[in-house]
């Protein structure tokens, strides 16, 4: 996810810098053991062990993979209640898992959820600048003229097609080679199945795996755990999801009723959708071929549904903010007479915004304006994404996917 990358720029603001990572170098494992809940006696064995100073405001101390010591993650405890003036900074595998069986510090900690590169940073990535300012000053008035606008379909398509994992990202600007991009994926999606294996006595390896591998194939969909495999019992299969969800490598889009906010006070937690970490590693695990993706990347967006509906819910967890668990929600009625669904709810502004995802400008628009008529009170408009340039009718705004941007920056 690019989080030791982050810390490492992060760091070029302390006069000092200390990384540790646990896997690579495990005699610090013992470090923590023998000096747990004595912060100044460690700190002294680390400066020994790794032959670097630490100073209190001026030393960044980064503590990698934490995960594989219990010792170190409580340790951070004291270094808020006896050290606060020590910045310190750990990451980790699939911490969700190793907290499950801990008694973390609440309130002592600051937590930060990272998220794949999003389109935007794709742009910025590819030195596309002025094209994120075209976007952003795109208005119901002024759309972007044709040529711009099919330009910023195909980087749409290309972020569908490659993601946004920092290392594949990065191979893309370096190369422009999509089998190397595969290939990094490949590595990605075998690294996190590999992962599960650290956890084996918390939850059933086969289930997490069967899960993963066959999540992408349900995008968009009701999930029903038998779409999954019929002879798994589903409580096995519930426990399994809801760790690959606290390890951010899926995500839950509860059916809401969607009667004000918060939207999350209302939803039914039987009733969900479930979306990706990254749209690049769905291909990946699908065993889909970019390279064969790539010719047919203009008609992507327009001909897969699933994949425009991963990409929008995407973009919206992308947008949460650092600090916050990322939500995501949608809306259906399966009256007999009268069945609706709604794609995507979030909330945006102090109101409810329905998003319906369109593979292309065609198709009705029935379910989001019985959604804004029944809803009128907490919806005062809606979103329709497509490959469709930007427009307005009414209550509805007609936004080109690549838009969804302007959410983020309050400037719909």
């Amino acid at each position: 996810m690019g989080k030791t990358w982050l810390v490492r720029e992060h760091a070029k603001a302390y006069a000092d810098f200390i990384e540790i990572n646990l896997e690579s170098h495990p005699e610090y494992i013992n470090v923590f053991k023998e000096s747990y809940g004595k912060p100044r006696e460690l700190l002294n064995a680390i400066s020994l062990l790794s032959g670097q100073k630490i100073e209190a405001g001026e030393t960044l101390l980064f503590i990698d993979e934490i995960q594989g010591c219990k010792e170190a993650l409580l340790s951070l405890r004291y270094f808020k209640e006896n050290l606060g003036g020590q910045h310190v900074i750990a990451a980790g595998s699939l911490l969700e898992f190793a907290f499950r069986e801990l008694s973390y510090p609440v309130g002592r900690l600051e937590f930060f959820h990272l998220f794949p590169m999003n389109f935007e940073e794709l742009l910025l990535a590819l030195n596309h600048q002025k094209l994120i300012e075209a976007v952003a000053s795109l208005s119901q008035d002024k759309p972007l003229s044709q040529a711009v606008h099919e330009k910023l379909l195909d980087k749409t398509a290309l972020y569908c097609l490659i993601g946004g994992m920092p290392e594949v990202v990065k191979t893309y600007t370096e190369t422009g080679d999509l089998r190397n991009c595969q290939g990094f994926q490949q590595i990605l999606a075998a690294n996190l199945r590999e992962d599960f294996y650290k956890y084996a006595s918390r939850a059933n390896i086969e289930h997490l795996r069967i899960l993963f591998q066959g999540a992408p194939r349900l995008l968009g969909q009701k999930f029903k755990y038998s779409n999954i495999d019929a002879n798994i019992k589903s409580r096995e299969l519930s426990s399994a999801l809801r760790l690959l969800e606290q390890a951010g490598l899926l995500y839950r889009a509860y059916h809401t009723c969607a009667n004000g906010l918060p939207l999350a006070s209302q939803i039914n937690p039987k009733k969900f959708k479930v979306f990706c970490l990254d749209i690049g590693l769905c291909h990946r695990l699908l065993g889909l071929n970019l390279s064969q993706l790539f010719l047919e990347r203009k008609e992507l967006l327009a001909n897969r549904g699933a994949v425009a509906e991963q990409f929008a819910a995407q973009e919206l967890i992308s947008f949460t903010p650092q600090n916050q668990t990322p939500q995501i929600f949608y809306w259906h009625r399966e009256a007999r007479s009268s069945q609706a669904e709604v794609d995507l709810l979030t909330e945006y502004q102090g109101n409810v915004l329905p998003i319906e995802v369109k593979s292309s400008g065609q198709g009705s628009l029935k379910s989001l304006r019985l959604f804004l008529a029944e809803k009128e009170k907490f919806a005062p408009k809606g979103i329709k994404v497509s490959t469709g340039n930007f427009a307005g009718k009414d209550n509805v705004v007609f936004l080109p996917a690549y838009g969804l941007l302007k959410l983020r920056r309050h400037s719909l």
